[in-house]
């Protein structure tokens, strides 16, 4: 008998339209659910210990032989809330930053956007998972996923890195990608992730609803969920990951900008 492919996903709040029906036993899964942080995802696929990943973008770059599978990726089209730069300094003064250890993308976003907006090359760092620590050693902190949500936005200046990059770029940012290894099968697991994509999208308001037992916070995240978040990767957003990655290939931080996708589910 084949071994069960194992899956895994991150359980921050934009991945819940994935998790919910998995969670609640919506759909049949032919695999293994694995949860864990996105840039650890990303490790453990590279390694080979998960079959299928939601994986920042960029690691889909930076590993040998992934393919994209187009079922679900989370995006963003301007202001995301959830890739958060925080300082007590202007943006044009920040020359160091200390990165939230889960990320990985919005790291080489956030070099990207320096480079080409003001002419810096950063000097970025892992800090500390939690948000006040970053800028103990730091002139800023880069913060990602719920995290986000916990920063006082009075007491520091804050910058959306997704407003920033659409107003730089006028592009659409492509934050994490559904991949597996490039010759693998794997259309039953992929048909039950896409199912349950489908049923968490018609849940969405339910989704918001048990994340808060607050109304104000529930109608709040609801429109985080339904007006911030992209979770299918049409045209536009093929278009934006693959300036995201030839940009990120020109500052050497990974060594393809080429999209290759599953032909399957």
């Amino acid at each position: 008998m084949s071994k069960r492919p194992r899956v895994g996903l991150h359980d921050f709040l934009n991945s819940k339209p994935l998790l919910h029906a998995l969670r609640n036993g919506q759909v049949e899964t032919p695999f293994d659910l694995v949860i864990d942080t996105p840039s650890k995802l990303a490790d453990r696929f590279s390694a080979g210990d998960l079959d299928i990943a939601l994986i920042p973008s960029i690691e889909y770059a930076r590993i040998k032989g992934a393919v994209i599978s187009p079922i679900f990726c989370i995006a963003s089209l301007g202001k995301v809330d959830t890739v958060l730069l925080f300082s007590k300094l202007v943006i044009e003064d920040i020359e160091s930053v200390a990165i939230d250890p889960k990320s990985r993308s919005s790291a080489a976003m956030l070099k990207i956007l320096f480079k080409k907006e003001y002419g810096k090359e950063l000097s970025t760092f892992m800090g500390d998972e939690e948000p006040e620590l970053l800028l103990h050693s730091a002139d800023a902190g880069l913060v990602i996923g719920d995290m986000a949500f916990e920063v006082d936005r009075e007491k520091y200046k804050t910058q959306d890195l997704g407003e920033l990059w659409f107003k730089s770029f006028k592009r659409p940012f492509v934050h994490a990608v559904v991949c597996l290894k490039e010759g693998q099968r794997f259309d039953s697991a992929l048909a039950s992730l896409k199912q349950a994509k489908e049923i968490g999208i018609k849940n969405i308001e339910i989704i918001a609803r048990q994340e808060t037992q607050s109304e104000e916070e529930a109608k709040s995240l609801l429109k985080y969920l339904t007006s911030t978040i992209i979770y299918d990767l049409g045209d536009e957003e093929k278009k934006g990951l693959r300036y995201f990655l030839d940009s990120a290939k020109e500052m050497r931080l990974c060594d393809r900008s080429d999209l290759k996708f599953y032909d399957g589910p």
